[in-house]
Parts: C-alpha cells; structure tokens; sequence
C-alpha cells in the first residue's frame, strides 16, 4: 500500500524560549508528526534567508519533510515567536512582517491530504496562496482553526470552514468562530454552514476532546493525567493523529483515541515536534 501523501501549508517559525530558540509553527509540527507515521509530507511555507532558515530546513531534512515547495524571501526574515509563561500555561507574541507572510504557492504537489490553518491570512500575499491552494482537488481538506488574535481575519476563516472536510477547533475558538460567521456556536451550526465538512473535532484541554460526524454519531475522550512541561504544539500533535486515524479509516473513537495520545506525547518537553527517542528529553535548540 502506497504512502499517503501530504500537504501541510502555512507558517515555519522559530519561537524564542527565555533559554533557547526552537523550530515551531502549526504547519511545521504537524508535517513532522505525519513524517514520523510513515506519510510522504511537503511543506509549503517560505523563509528567509538566515540562520533561522537553516534551522528550519535541517529539521525538515531531518523528518525526510519535502522542501521542494519551501520559499526563499530575498528580504523579509524567518518567522519568529516570543514565548513566555504564565499561571494558567503560556502566552506568545507573533512577530511580523516575516517571510511566511509573503508564500505565494504559484503551483502545488500532487497530494491526498492538504491541511491549513487561519493564521496564514493575515496577509494579502498569502490569503492569494491559500485561494490557490483552495482550487487543487485534494481527498481531505483539513482547517486547524488556530485563531491568534489581533491576526484573525475574517474572510480566511470563512474561505477555510468552506473548504474544510475536516475541522480541529478549541472549545474557545468555537464560539469566536461561530461569531464571525454569524451563526450559533453549536456543532450542528458549523455542518449546516461548511457544506463539505464531515468530521468535527472539539479540544477541550484538560478535559480531553470529541469528535463528530456529519451523520450525528460522536465520541468523548478524556484527557490524561500528565506532567506538563509546554503545551505549545500540543493542538498540531492531535491534529496530526487525527488525520491519521481519519485517513486510514479507523472508527472515529480509535481517531479521537490517536489524536488525544499524540497530544499528550509532547506535553512533557519543549516545543511541539515530536518527541525524541529518549523519554524526557527536551528538543534540541536553535
């Protein structure tokens, strides 16, 4: 049986820890997971030209992540985040201009699965690439919402929830979205609105996840009781396992039931790629 194939397009950054710069971005984290399962992955995302390019690229190299649609900016430079903590978990800032905010994608790999989140709308240049991307034929269409305010626009996540056979959203994140789409923040609201969608995903934190079908069939799951070092990327991980279960038809309790393990895999360690071999170990800085 061939590999699946994936296309994971949006923001590369580095974030910027109080001790150590590490690769991030939704993008990125996801595409590594859906590496380390097996699929056969292509990030589309751009960078500058920096040294924080070439950390991005030898963590692609690394995952055997296709480069061939990763973008080299003359100007702008590499995406970076500020990551600092606080009582109830963390807080970042996202710089910007960078790089990513000038993707273009003029074309793209033929793929089975194309995921995206709402972030890369922030700009112009890229919302054209992601209306690009909306016009290739992909088998699954996967919106991770990732709302990050004050950069939310609106006709992104519009665009995205039309586009969408999948959707990964936050308790929080639903209601925001139900806002700017001007409909109740109900699951059954989202299918009557995204008329391709087919599967809804609901992260709860700490109280775990669930998952719906268009057919009204859903599963609960519940969080795991685990030690937790950083939550940053933790969102992409479940993600990642979800598509993964979804992709290869597993019944939607034993995706819930991948997706909510994958998350919980990288709460124990910085950043959000997956976790090294050695349990416990922290992920390599910049």
């Amino acid at each position: 049986m061939s590999q699946p194939r994936v296309l994971s397009f949006g923001e590369s950054v580095v974030d910027i820890y109080p001790d150590r710069r590490v690769v991030a971005g939704s993008p990125v984290h996801l595409a590594a997971h859906l590496a380390r399962r097996g699929w056969e992955v292509t990030l589309a995302t751009r960078v500058g030209n920096d040294a924080d390019a070439a950390a991005i690229r030898k963590i692609l190299r690394g995952f055997g992540i296709s480069e061939a649609f990763v973008e080299s900016d003359p100007i702008l430079p590499t995406g970076s985040v500020t990551v600092y903590f606080e009582e109830d978990g963390h807080g970042f800032h996202i710089h910007k201009p960078a790089s990513w905010d000038a993707l273009e994608l003029h074309s793209a790999p033929s793929a089975d699965v194309a995921c995206f989140g709402s972030l890369i709308g922030r700009s112009a240049v890229a919302r054209a690439a992601l209306d690009r991307l909306f016009a290739h034929d992909f088998s699954m269409r996967v919106f991770d919402v990732n709302l990050r305010p004050p950069d939310v626009h609106r006709e992104t996540v519009r665009r995205a929830l039309a586009a969408a056979t999948v959707i990964k959203v936050s308790e929080d994140e639903l209601d925001e979205v139900a806002r700017l789409i001007r409909v109740p923040p109900e699951v059954n609201s989202l299918f009557e609105y995204a008329k391709d969608l087919e599967w809804l995903s609901i992260t709860r934190g700490s109280r775990g996840a669930e998952l719906w079908h268009r057919s009204g069939r859903s599963w609960k799951r519940p969080a795991a009781r685990v030690k937790v070092v950083d939550s940053v990327g933790a969102g992409d991980a479940f993600t990642a396992g979800l598509v993964h279960g979804l992709w290869h038809g597993w019944a939607g309790d034993e995706a819930l039931a991948e997706a909510v393990k994958t998350a919980e895999s990288i709460l124990g360690q910085r950043g959000g790629l997956p976790a090294t071999d050695a349990p416990g170990d922290e992920q390599e800085g910049v």
